[in-house]
Order: C-alpha cells, then sequence, then structure tokens
C-alpha cells in the first residue's frame, strides 16, 4: 500500500515538473519569435527610408534644334526683352551641336542621379522641342524641385580660351534674390567637383542678372558651362563616351555635396 503511495507520488511530480518544462520551453521559442520578428520589422523599416527618394531634381539640357528669336521678358514683369531661346555653339572638330551634346549630358545625368535614388524631372528629352527659358525655369518652379541644372557649352572667338564655369544670380537679382545663397553654393558644389573629376580648368562662379532661365527661377538654380566646343582639346573631350560619364560623375558629386 504504502509503495503505491509513493508510485503515485512519483508520477504526479513527474507530470507537473514535465509540464512546467515543456511550458518554459515553448515560452522561450515564442520570445525568439517575437525578438526576431521585431529585428525583421526593424530592417524592413530601415529599408523603406532608404529607398525613399532624396531630393527631386530637374535638368534642362541647354537650347533646341531650332532657335525661337520671338521675344520674352527677362524676369517677372521686366520691360527688357531677349530672344526665348537660342540653338547654342557648335564643335568645329567633333561636329556636334551644343543642343545635342548638352542632351547627351543631360540623359546620362538623369540615369546616375536615379541610380544616387534621385528623383529626376527632364525638360526636354529630344532636340526638336520649342521651349523658351522662362518656360523652362516655370517648369522647375511648379514642380518645386530642389535643384535646376542646367547643361550648356561655351564658345569663343578665341579658340585658346578653355575651361569649365558655373552660373548663378547675384545677391541683388531684383526677381529672386532670396535665392542667390542657395544657387552659389550649387555652382560652387558642382564646380569644384565638375572640374576636380575632370581634370578641366576652373574659372569661375559668374554672378549675373542677365540670364533669362535663372531670373525666372524660384528655386536654387545654376549653369553648368562643361568647356569650350571653340577649343579643340575640349571639343573632342566632351565628345568621347568615356570622358562623358567622368563628366556625369562630378555633376553627380556636386550635387551629393550640395545636400550634405
Amino acid at each position: 500500500m504504502m509503495a503505491k503511495k509513493i508510485i503515485t507520488f512519483l508520477m504526479v511530480a513527474f507530470l507537473v515538473t514535465g509540464c512546467s518544462y515543456f511550458n518554459k520551453k515553448e515560452v522561450k521559442t515564442t520570445n525568439n519569435k517575437t525578438v526576431n520578428e521585431t529585428k525583421d520589422k526593424k530592417i524592413v523599416n530601415k529599408e523603406k527610408q532608404e529607398e525613399q527618394p532624396k531630393h527631386l531634381i530637374v535638368i534642362d539640357a541647354g537650347h533646341q534644334e531650332r532657335g525661337n528669336n520671338e521675344k520674352e521678358s527677362i524676369g517677372p514683369g521686366s520691360t527688357v526683352t531677349k530672344p526665348k531661346v537660342a540653338s547654342g555653339t557648335s564643335g568645329k572638330w567633333s561636329g556636334l551641336n551644343e543642343y545635342e551634346l548638352t542632351l547627351q549630358i543631360s540623359l546620362k545625368l538623369k540615369e546616375a542621379l536615379l541610380k544616387e535614388n534621385y528623383q529626376v524631372i527632364m525638360v526636354r528629352e529630344t532636340n526638336n522641342v520649342n521651349i523658351s527659358n522662362s518656360e523652362r525655369a516655370k517648369i522647375a518652379n511648379d514642380n518645386n524641385c530642389d535643384a535646376f541644372i542646367r547643361i550648356h557649352a561655351n564658345g569663343s572667338e578665341n579658340t585658346s580660351a578653355n575651361g569649365a564655369m558655373t552660373i548663378c544670380q547675384t545677391s541683388s537679382n531684383p526677381y529672386n534674390s532670396s535665392l542667390y545663397g542657395q544657387s552659389k553654393k550649387l555652382s560652387e558644389c558642382i564646380l569644384n567637383k565638375y572640374t576636380e573629376k575632370t581634370g578641366i580648368k576652373k574659372e569661375r562662379v559668374w554672378e549675373t542678372d542677365t540670364m533669362s532661365g535663372i531670373n525666372w527661377c524660384q528655386v536654387p538654380v545654376t549653369i553648368l558651362e562643361l568647356g569650350y566646343m571653340s577649343n579643340k582639346i575640349e571639343d573632342l573631350k566632351l565628345s568621347d563616351d568615356s570622358f562623358q560619364n567622368e563628366m556625369v560623375e562630378g555633376i553627380v558629386l556636386g550635387i551629393n555635396q550640395y545636400f550634405e
């Protein structure tokens, strides 16, 4: 009789201890799963944050196939007028027109910026367009972009002239002087990185209030003059596909620095 009681007691004790053990094990597994799920959610949220576009950039490939000599005001409310848009210069040695070169660079810049997680809007993606300088600025304004990058190339009667420059408004611009600081910084960043990457001589940031496409802007803006198509060495460089990739890389580095 005593033996039966002992056996019964041991069986009950085993069942209670076993259930407690398995319950603890089950809770431990559940807790690990919860921790892992929390970690997974944090990783997913971090990835989503990294996927968010950085900034909106509007790119204007300067000029177009056919110029438009109709007049427009150089700025809001101004009585001073200029032709709406020109066809630009051309390269004697490369055979490229400026409007062709600027579109080549702008399309490459678009792809490079998209890879960097920027949002990009193009003013034009073909040469056969008719968009005035004020209308180009309006595209940037209407989209409230973070930076308006205008791609151009220089020309001169002096074939030895060479180098790159950027252009922005002055601090006393009658139309958008409040943007001077941002535009100047954008111009400096792009010019510095562009010339560092390409080895093209750095000329200057030219501050002027004579550019319609700048005066009509209500967003930070710069014009990048890539180099001189009137200079044999630069003309041939600017038209070279592999060198164009370096040019674009320099512009992207400058844009990145501007937003740092």
